[in-house]
């Protein structure tokens, strides 16, 4: 029954004002909450919460506490409004997704026993929760749309009206999927490009223009704040050797915003070096760049002495490569950035033994310098209990 333009009657809680918060939790947690209505004011300090067909028909099938005290609801139909369509991304994917269901599930895609509804709820449940958003492109994590009964319902004639709804609801114009990275030297990206023509990316991040193939290199936006940090050192009159360059997630920004004098850039990808080039020719760095393609441990020696600094950003770890990034700082000495993975509770006992294995290799190489831990980062967690961490160690001539 419509009770006035953009209302109709909706079965809801009504409650008390004060006590709308905790029966709005109440009911968002038990999945009874009628999202596509609002919540509504009414007379004497009452609120009127829409609830869906899951949620009971009795007051005496609703309990709740608060402060040892049982909340008093009741139940009625009242005109509310419907809510605007939500900013929220996840809402949006869910409430578009589930009219995409809606339309495209027949008879055969779920067993006798199974309503409809119940059926579509359980594919609701498995919907992605996290994804890399890169300008208009969605990268989807490997396992999105991807259970038995997701694989089942997905066929070659629905599976582009799938993408085009998925690409709506998050506001872009392409999807992809994420895909295992290859176990190959240069860790090779193999994204699925699902909806859209091309997977090339253009990026503009606190300045600096990045641009790159989704589906064959990889990009971290979770290291932004470590780039940030990297691009805000004044790097003027510095040579620097970037180990593992890639696409230059931290030679540009060293070049652009640090205004270093020269990178020498190691990378083995060509993907990730035709990428970085793009970068400097588009950040106007080209001048101030040397990229050096093949393996590193090959690269490396034939910069010996030549850095002020070397920034080594491999994960999980670029122990391999420390003794000859010692190699490639000056006589007078210089600063390594060690990017590396470590457990929580062992990070101070890493770092003591990183400063002790770096000594070693500074003897063996018989450069006599002192070291000195300048800074820890902790970029970010990489997994329960493991940190991406980066640690900046100054070597200086002793006198």
């Amino acid at each position: 029954m419509v009770g006035g333009e953009g209302m109709e009657l909706s079965p809801s809680i009504v409650v008390t004002k004060g006590h709308g918060e905790a029966i709005y939790l109440f009911l968002k947690e038990k999945k009874w909450l009628d999202s596509e209505k609002q919540p509504k004011d009414l007379e004497n300090g009452f609120l009127a919460i829409p609830v869906n067909e899951n949620c009971p028909s009795s007051e005496d099938e609703i309990i709740i506490y608060d402060n040892n005290q049982r909340i008093e609801i009741r139940i009625e139909k009242v005109n509310t409004a419907s809510s605007p369509p939500s900013v929220e991304p996840h809402a949006r994917l869910r409430a578009s997704i589930t009219k995409w269901l809606e339309t495209s599930l027949v008879n055969d895609d779920f067993s006798p026993l199974q309503s409809r509804e119940k059926a579509i709820m359980e594919l609701l449940s498995k919907l992605p929760t996290k994804w890399e958003k890169l300008g208009d492109l969605i990268l989807l994590p490997e396992t999105a749309f991807s259970s038995d009964k997701w694989t089942s319902i997905i066929s070659q004639e629905n599976q582009l009206s799938l993408w085009k709804c998925v690409a709506e609801a998050l506001k872009v114009e392409r999807i992809g999927k994420q895909k295992h990275v290859s176990d190959d030297i240069i860790r090779s990206s193999q994204a699925q490009l699902l909806l859209g023509d091309s997977s090339w990316v253009e990026l503009l991040d606190f300045g600096v223009k990045f641009g790159f193939d989704a589906c064959k290199v990889m990009y971290s936006s979770g290291n932004v704040t470590e780039r940030h940090r990297i691009g805000n050192i004044d790097l003027k009159g510095e040579t620097i050797v970037d180990c593992y360059a890639g696409i230059g997630y931290y030679t540009l920004p060293m070049l652009v915003r640090g205004e270093a004098e020269l990178v020498h850039a190691c990378e083995l990808n060509q993907h990730s070096i035709s990428a970085l080039q793009w970068g400097a020719k588009a950040n106007n760095v080209a001048d101030r760049l040397i990229i050096h393609k093949g393996d590193n441990t090959l690269t490396m020696p034939k910069l010996e002495g030549v850095a002020d600094r070397c920034h080594l950003g491999l994960l999980p770890s670029s122990q391999s490569v420390w003794k000859l990034a010692i190699a490639c700082l000056k006589e007078k000495g210089g600063i390594l950035h060690i990017h590396m993975n470590v457990d929580e509770e062992k990070i101070e006992q890493w770092i003591d033994s990183t400063i002790s294995l770096l000594q070693k290799y500074t003897e063996e190489l018989k450069r006599n310098y002192d070291l000195k831990v300048n800074h820890l980062e902790k970029v970010k967690w990489f997994s329960p209990r493991v940190r991406h961490v980066v640690l900046d160690v100054e070597f200086t001539r002793c006198k």
